[in-house]
């Protein structure tokens, strides 16, 4: 029978948008799909362009570095060195991730592949263009040579690709290439393993990856004895407790529960010592012993209890009502954001350099990241930048301040890249450098970030729209009695579960300042706190 989009699917045909560049078409024969062996060879030669495309990709990328190199990067004078004396290497990941729309650490992954790739491993280039390995082999090579010195490197690659068959002439697949290119190279690699492990431990991090459902994968990369240690512990724990009478948790369960109560309270009984091992608390109840800051944003209402629709966690996303007031109960202040009717706090000009606390908290609400495109530093990881700098008359206003990570700050102060703003209607942009006018720059219009090569991308600051509603709360002068939750959270996303009607009964006092919640609002009578 005809598949489903059968139509669609034979009239496939890619033409590239920017044909100045790239040239020709590629579509697919409608033959093809009427036999088995048709859509195997279409799948074989589409394997086939998808290789010759990695190649190419990483022609570009390396040919793209050397314009960056070759691109005059004297920024600001009286400038401290910035990344570690290698701006040029931060300016071309920058570029290359602006252009891909990708993050920052991808697009330096993507670099570094395809700068070793071309340069030291042009034998293995040859073979990803001719389509005889894929890009995940050509990775597996490459990131094991990239600890090798650069005088053994290419010998090794070549080495290694002659591995790439299995005795019965199997391509061997990414993932096994992979296991028999890393043991290659402990057998071949000139250092020995006690000083690459040295050199292999100050690499030790821990990150974050928020998933679904109010959910996080919490990883390390520490060294082997020290992961095998702690798992050994979790496990001994949650063992033990899986055997107390009333606990029904699954062992996999109290592991993960052991792992939070030994990051949060470090209550766990070590195995060594014999004892019977104190009952496993669950997450909820480790939320009142929290000791690092956690930031919410919750609306009124739900932080009241007169709605149970969603707040935001800093630096993850969504979760539930009954979590978020678990937060805000648990932290030992309480934070408000008041703005004026515009949500622009009051304007401190040329008066002072460095903005107070409360508007540098107003700003860190404001954008919640960094301001480039693409760049999800959170806010509390970011510094905040006069737009148009002090030195060239730029104000300390909050239309005149913007959040940009260490990187992008730096980026932007040398002068290399610039964050600006559209210029007012009848005035000239200002231009670094140039004589302090009379009056203060005007600041208005659309704020675009560009880069050392001159693309340009728009920049804007985090929208939570889709999770609180609009970003300027307005309540009642000088009550929150009697308020439609609608009101509170603004114009609702459609998908969302719709809020509670109106209250019979008045809202209830906001409890004493315990807990750790943000929140605008808009009151004409009660100015700022800043």
């Amino acid at each position: 029978m005809p598949t489903a989009g059968l139509r669609s699917a034979a009239e496939l045909e890619f033409i590239s948008r920017h044909p100045d560049a790239l040239h020709g078409s590629l579509s697919l024969d409608p033959q093809a799909l009427d036999t088995p062996d048709g859509v195997s060879q279409a799948l074989r030669a589409l394997a086939d362009f998808d290789s010759f495309s990695a190649s190419l990709r990483a022609l570009l990328i390396d040919r793209h570095t050397q314009h960056v190199a070759e691109t005059p990067l004297a920024g600001r004078e009286s400038q401290p060195t910035r990344f570690g004396g290698d701006v040029e290497h931060a300016a071309a990941v920058a570029e290359i991730a602006s252009l891909q729309n990708t993050s920052e650490a991808a697009a330096a992954r993507t670099m570094n592949f395809s700068v070793a790739l071309v340069n030291l491993h042009p034998a293995l280039h040859e073979a990803l263009a001719a389509g005889d390995i894929t890009e995940a082999h050509a990775r597996a090579i490459v990131d094991q040579a990239s600890s090798l010195p650069e005088s053994v490197a290419e010998a090794f690659g070549i080495e290694a690709l002659s591995r790439l068959h299995t005795r019965k002439g199997r391509v061997r697949t990414p993932g096994e290439f992979r296991a028999v290119v890393r043991d290659l190279r402990e057998r071949l690699h000139p250092e020995s393993i006690v000083r690459r492990r040295a050199a292999a431990r100050e690499d030790r991090r821990v990150w974050l990856q928020p998933d679904e459902d109010g959910m996080c994968t919490l990883s390390a990369l520490l060294p082997a004895e020290t992961a095998t240690s702690m798992y050994a512990r979790i496990d001994a724990v949650a063992r033990s407790a899986r055997g107390r009478e009333g606990e029904v948790r699954t062992l996999a369960q109290l592991r993960a529960d052991a792992f939070i109560n030994l990051a949060l309270a470090d209550r766990l009984d070590p195995a060594s010592t014999g004892t019977p091992a104190a009952s496993v608390p669950s997450p909820e109840e480790l939320l009142g012993g929290v000791k690092a800051e956690i930031v919410v944003h919750i609306p009124l209402a739900v932080a009241l209890g007169a709605s149970d629709d969603v707040a935001q966690l800093e630096g993850y996303g969504v979760i539930d009502a009954d979590t978020a007031r678990l937060l805000a109960a648990a932290a030992p202040t309480w934070q408000r954001i008041f703005t004026d009717d515009e949500g622009v706090p009051v304007k401190l000009g040329r008066s002072t350099y460095r903005p107070p606390a409360g508007l540098v908290r107003f700003i860190q609400y404001r954008d919640g990241t960094c301001l480039v495109p693409g760049c999800s530093c959170a806010a509390r990881r970011s510094e905040i930048d006069h737009t148009i700098e002090w030195q060239d008359g730029g104000t300390t206003d909050a239309e005149n301040l913007t959040l940009l990570c260490p990187k992008h700050h730096a980026l932007k102060s040398l002068a290399l890249f610039r964050l600006r703003r559209e210029a007012a209607e009848g005035s000239e942009p200002t231009v670094a450098g140039a004589k302090l006018p009379k009056e203060p720059p005007k600041v208005s219009g659309q704020l675009l970030w560009e880069t050392l090569l001159g693309t340009i991308l728009p920049a804007e600051p985090l929208s939570r729209d889709h999770i609180l509603g609009p970003r300027t709360v307005r309540l009642p002068a000088g009550s929150v009695e009697t308020v439609e939750t609608a009101e509170l959270a603004g114009p609702r996303d459609p998908e969302l579960p719709p809020t509670p009607a109106r209250r019979d009964s008045p809202l209830p006092k906001p409890p004493p300042p315990r807990g750790s919640w943000d929140i605008q609002t808009s009151d004409g009578d009660e100015p700022p706190p800043f």
